[in-house]
């Protein structure tokens, strides 16, 4: 029976998934299929049982070890039973939590929340009426709730600007921390860089531009006889830019984040970014800023 050595905790929207797929391309470790199994978040999941949660990583081999990645596990308060759970089930695992700047992170998980429907509140809006997009923000309140069942030593803090400037050297961070071969070079073939959020909007905006005309019988077909450059064309010089493409862009594209709401929240997370900084020993003043 096989259990996760390790585990990537979060936070959303901080390089988790680029962290997850850089350690798939190592041989000896196993990551269990998929993202973001959050078995010990969801009731629902853990109520599956520990025979469910192993079967992730049956496919292991002997040589390696198992690793899996599920945000939701610092997402406290929405998930308050997690750190007991995980210390119940895997006491020994070793845990890598990574950061970035709280306000970018808040934003960037407003956008994940919101992509692919038409937009119902602003960012604004939506922190007034919850706290969702604030709260794994809170870094140090994360943590402090798994210092009650780990010791400090079975966590790896990151920050995300170290995987993006530095993918190597972080790599081989972590790969020394959960007791893997540190000269396999899991960044030679280009720097990974996951869900990228301005790729993901055009394509999504332009389908959503082009729909109507594709239902028009024979312009779908036809369409496809043109080379993609004449199609870009048609798209980036016709739909894009008219009336009808400006009003698609508005209802699904979010808007940006109020120079006054950044300000607020600059000043919302000192505290816990100083707080955190002195845990960790480490300058976080480029939060601040």
């Amino acid at each position: 029976m096989r259990l996760p050595d390790f585990i990537i905790i979060g936070a959303a929207k901080s390089g988790t998934t680029t962290l997850y797929k850089y350690l798939c391309k190592h041989p000896q470790v196993y990551m269990g299929p998929g993202k973001e199994p959050a078995f010990f978040a969801f009731d629902e999941n853990y109520s599956q049982g520990i025979e469910w949660y192993t079967s992730l990583f049956s496919a292991a081999q002997p040589n390696q070890i198992c690793g899996e990645a599920s945000t939701d596990y610092t997402k406290y308060p929405q998930f308050p039973e997690t750190p007991a759970r995980i210390a119940q089930t895997l006491p020994q695992v070793k845990m890598i939590y990574i950061m970035r700047n709280p306000v970018e992170r808040a934003y960037s998980y407003y956008i994940q929340i919101t992509r692919g429907q038409k937009i119902q509140e602003t960012f604004e809006e939506q922190i007034k009426r919850t706290s969702i997009c604030l709260d794994a923000s809170f870094y140090m309140m994360q943590i402090e709730r798994y210092l009650q069942f780990f010791p400090r030593a079975s966590f790896l803090f990151l920050l995300m600007e170290e995987l993006i400037d530095n993918p190597a050297a972080t790599m081989e961070k972590v790969c020394t921390f959960i007791g893997v071969e540190t000269q396999i070079n899991l960044t030679e073939e280009g720097k990974i860089t996951a869900n990228s959020r301005n790729n993901w909007f055009e394509k999504n905006i332009r389908a959503k531009i082009t729909a109507p005309l594709k239902a028009i019988p024979g312009v779908k077909q036809v369409a496809y006889l043109l080379p993609q450059e004449s199609r870009n064309w048609v798209y980036n010089k016709l739909l894009k830019g008219s009336l009808y493409g400006n009003a698609i862009k508005k209802q699904y594209l979010p808007p940006p984040m109020l120079p006054e709401t950044r300000q607020m929240l600059l000043e919302k997370f000192k505290q816990p970014n100083e707080k955190l900084a002195e845990f960790l020993g480490r300058d976080l003043s480029h939060w601040s800023k």
